[in-house]
């Protein structure tokens, strides 16, 4: 500061206040709020050496203002907003409140100005009661994503478009400079850091080495898989966490598919069962319409088309099997009866209004209950070594019959008796 002297106003405020004479004008100092908006004052001396000190700001404003006859107009203005900035995902919404106190007859009310794109919907429910001659008024204010995604054909625009930082301050309709300062919020329509978590049993499993498709299973990769009897109909359930814990299960349609080709598997529900009034999408007809793409971006929620609208889709064969999930259509995975196997499986939300994030999740399944498939390695090795042991055991009984054989040709089978000579 050149001269040291220091003015305070605020926002919407038309005049400044002169505060009192603190330091020497010949000392070179510095104003600094530290993260929590304390004041200090930082001295700067001629040997080089700083000397920070606090400012008590607050008690300086009101001893200035004293004598001014400056008054707040309201008594309180409180509200809930306890964090600076909150995320919102598809279909969330946000609710807070406002709460101004001041005396009878003023007028007082909470404005609500927002400021950035206008990503959320903003709905404001107001209450008050008057006693004992004050009046408290109660503002609820709700932010909402509603936008709509379903069929529409430049998905990952829209939600660019409809995704962004939004700035909301609630502040009094007159307050003074011996008021707080009014609170602000930003509503962050965008991502969430979220991620799939498998609700499976968490006992301890053995492990064991062992291959499946040519495919050595990762023990420190996919854990410890669950355990199904190949019997037994079988339904992920999976849950959306975040860093405070477990958000909520995914009661929306996903699909899963195995990471390594697997395809012998199917589900228990058709497309009629299912109420399609349509052939629905599954993954033969999804890969054929994406040929380049990759396995994970073939099907998603930017193509999702539902089977449930005769005005969506084309007639078709409806008794194939329908190859979506969800926690309350009673769609399973059934397992082949004739072999057992591993099963590492990623599953996809589908459903386009569920999340701006794209949420995916690995999970293992081993089928148990009957001999489990041979390997293809194993068994031909086992037959070259049966086949070598076979003609070697006939190769040794070719050469030891053909020794018995020359013995009886060039020998005769009973040698004559030699008579003894009587003396």
């Amino acid at each position: 500061m050149e001269n040291n002297v220091m003015f305070y106003f605020k926002i919407n405020i038309r005049d400044a206040v002169k505060l009192h004479f603190w330091m020497s004008e010949t000392t070179k100092s510095l104003f600094f709020f530290s993260d929590s908006y304390h004041a200090y004052l930082v001295y700067v001396f001629d040997n080089g050496t700083v000397q920070p000190q606090d400012y008590p700001l607050n008690l300086e404003v009101q001893s200035v203002t004293y004598k001014s006859q400056d008054k707040c107009p309201y008594m309180a203005f409180h509200n809930n907003v306890f964090r600076v900035i909150y995320f919102l995902d598809k279909g969330e919404n946000l609710s807070i409140w406002s709460q101004i106190v001041y005396p009878e007859n003023t007028g007082l009310h909470t404005i609500v100005e927002t400021y950035g794109p206008k990503v959320l919907a903003i709905a404001q429910d107001s209450h008050y009661e008057i006693a004992l001659g004050y009046c408290t008024k109660t503002l609820v204010i709700t932010f909402t994503q509603i936008a709509q995604y379903e069929l529409k054909p430049d998905y990952f625009k829209q939600q660019q478009k409809d995704s962004g930082l939004l700035v909301v301050q609630l502040r009094p309709s007159e307050y003074s400079k011996t008021c707080p300062i009014a609170q602000k919020v930003s509503a962050h329509g965008e991502d969430q850091k979220l991620y799939f978590k498998n609700v499976f049993s968490g006992t301890e499993c053995k492990h064991r080495d062992f291959s499946y498709v040519i495919h050595r299973y990762d023990w420190g990769k996919y854990g410890c898989p669950l355990r199904v009897d190949f019997r037994e109909k079988f339904q992920p359930v999976i849950q959306v966490s975040d860093e405070n814990g477990v958000y909520g299960d995914v009661d929306v349609n996903f699909i899963v598919w195995e990471i390594h080709g697997r395809d012998d598997y199917t589900f228990n529900s058709t497309m009629k069962q299912s109420g399609c009034l349509n052939e629905a999408q599954t993954w033969k007809t999804m890969m054929e319409m994406n040929e380049n793409l990759p396995l994970d971006m073939v099907w998603g929620p930017e193509n999702y088309r539902p089977c449930f609208s005769y005005a969506i889709g084309k007639p078709g064969d409806l008794s194939q099997p329908y190859e979506i999930l969800n926690i309350s259509n009673k769609n399973h995975l059934v397992w082949p009866t004739d072999h057992v196997g591993m099963y590492v499986f990623r599953a996809k939300v589908l459903d386009p209004n569920f999340s701006f994030c794209n949420l995916t999740a690995i999970f293992a399944v081993e089928t148990i209950g009957v001999i489990p498939k041979p390997n293809v390695y194993l068994v031909a090795a086992f037959l070259f070594i049966l086949m070598l042991v076979f003609f070697t055991i006939l190769v040794l009984s070719y050469f030891h019959y053909q020794r018995i054989y020359r013995q009886y040709i060039y020998e005769p089978l009973h040698k004559p008796q030699n008579k003894q000579k009587k003396n």
